[in-house]
């Protein structure tokens, strides 16, 4: 498995985002927005969020 990180950053529209960073890769946006940094950090504990990131993970480390 790839070596990755997750981060979450504010958009241009004052959301956050989650995003994942794969070597090699550009930032993959895991898809959900949120009103604030907290909301968004407290989804990267949720099972949906383990499933977004090991789904993205194949998909991008899949050559």
């Amino acid at each position: 498995m790839a070596d990755y990180q997750v981060t979450v950053e504010e958009q241009p529209d004052g959301k956050w985002a989650c995003f994942l960073h794969v070597p090699g890769e550009e930032p993959y946006n895991l898809g959900k927005t949120f009103k604030n940094e907290e909301r968004a950090e407290a989804w990267l504990t949720v099972g949906e969020a383990t499933t977004a990131i090991d789904m993205a993970v194949a998909k991008l480390t899949k050559k």
